[in-house]
């Protein structure tokens, strides 16, 4: 296999996330509705046919769609938002869901308690 398909098919391996920041950081004061941010997570590095990777890319989703929802707590709290880890969790279900691999999802199942990034 050459290197430009090596290349192309570790670029395809990469899923994309995306999370509204909207409902992560409730309803803003200008009336902002839906705004975006897509976070790309790649995994061509992992064999997803091992446990030790599955648990390596749900970690890596956990954490990406961490980011996309934005600030994880007002300034001077340390409790997370609960905007943010509906927003945290309905991204990592999205991704998760957009992937379709068996072991991922019975992996997520398991831990669906644990999606909110502990960032």
């Amino acid at each position: 296999m050459s290197a430009i398909s090596k290349y192309a098919l570790a670029t395809a391996a990469a899923v994309s996330l995306t999370a509204w920041q909207g409902v992560a950081l409730g309803d803003s004061l200008s009336g902002a509705g839906e705004e975006t941010q897509a976070v790309v997570v790649r995994f061509a590095d992992l064999d997803l046919n091992q446990s030790k990777d599955i648990q390596i890319l749900y970690h890596r989703i956990n954490f990406a769609a961490g980011i996309a929802c934005g600030p994880r707590e007002l300034t001077g709290s340390r409790l997370p938002l609960p905007s943010w880890q509906r927003c945290v969790a309905a991204a990592v279900d999205s991704a998760v869901l957009r992937l379709d691999r068996p072991a991922l999802s019975a992996y997520h199942r398991t831990h669906t308690s644990d999606t909110v990034w502990k960032g």
